[in-house]
């Protein structure tokens, strides 16, 4: 393949019998988060469904065991995941566990669970944003008694087991310095706001907004698991924040990019991503190129 490719259509299927076993050397993405963020009207979207209970679980499954059979033996995966507030509307209180029903599913699937980073959250810009009256001053007032804190983001790291014929060679990709401030539990400086323009990917038909992780949290990981020229795989591409980065796209954001790309394959059901994704990461790449000539000069 070349720089990337985007296969249109569902994940689940296409890792289970057309991609080839054992043939990806890091994945990363954002699985659909049921009740936050509805993304299409296909039974096959695990996020049209309003708790993580019965069939959301079982797609799920499908979804780790589909995973398990394309990476490499002792590669990693990083999924990246938050705590779910229960739907008032369906009589739910409280949190859905996300994080853990997906190191569970990852476990029952046989990848081996061993770590996970949080990401930091401003509380005032997610209780604007999600009305969620247990961060709002009215609630703090009221009765503190139901009051919480912001919900953070998870990267949640598993490692297939098995010799990993390649090692990853960090030198020259992850310095020491850099190695000091990721190691930390928390990464408390990425910004919320360094991701991809979503507006141009959104259909008439969506209900809710997309929700694309961090792209400075995806270069971490990418330089982290992954070396120069290797397979990248993300089976919920969505606008292609994984793949613009794996290419080696600068984050309008911080200006930061992977000097050395790696190649991207990417799963999406949906059209206006697909298209999308296919523009950004062509465009990571034409900026990637632009920035060589301009160092030839």
């Amino acid at each position: 393949m070349s720089d990337f490719e985007i296969y249109h259509g569902d994940c689940i299927p296409h890792m289970m019998n057309d991609m080839e076993p054992e043939s990806v050397d890091f994945s990363v993405f954002s699985p659909p988060f049921p009740s936050l963020y509805a993304y299409t009207d296909s039974e096959s979207d695990i996020g049209n469904v309003d708790a993580m209970s019965g069939e959301a679980t079982v797609h799920m499954s499908f979804l780790f065991n589909a995973l398990f059979r394309v990476l490499k033996p002792g590669r990693a995966a990083v999924v990246h995941v938050c705590q779910i507030p229960r739907m008032k509307r369906s009589g739910g209180v409280g949190l859905c566990d996300f994080r853990g029903i997906n190191i569970r599913l990852g476990e029952r699937a046989g990848l081996v669970y061993e770590y996970d980073w949080s990401v930091r959250k401003n509380p005032q810009a997610q209780a604007i944003r999600t009305r969620s009256r247990e961060l709002q001053f009215a609630g703090l007032e009221s009765d503190r008694a139901a009051q919480r804190g912001t919900l953070q983001d998870y990267l949640i790291k598993f490692r297939k087991p098995g010799e990993n014929k390649t090692p990853i060679n960090a030198s020259g990709q992850v310095s020491r310095n850099d190695w000091i401030d990721w190691a930390e539990g928390c990464w408390d400086d990425i910004h919320e706001t360094d991701t991809l323009n979503t507006a141009a990917a959104k259909g008439d038909g969506d209900t809710k907004h997309i929700c694309p992780l961090q792209l400075e949290a995806i270069r971490r990981c990418v330089l982290l698991y992954s070396d120069p020229g290797e397979l990248v795989f993300s089976p919920f591409t969505g606008i292609g924040s994984e793949g613009y980065m794996a290419v080696g796209g600068k984050s309008p954001k911080t200006g930061r990019r992977i000097d050395n790309p790696r190649r991207f394959y990417g799963c999406e059901l949906k059209q206006e991503y697909h298209a999308a994704a296919v523009k950004n990461i062509t465009k990571a790449i034409q900026s990637r190129e632009s920035a060589k000539q301009e160092m030839l000069f």
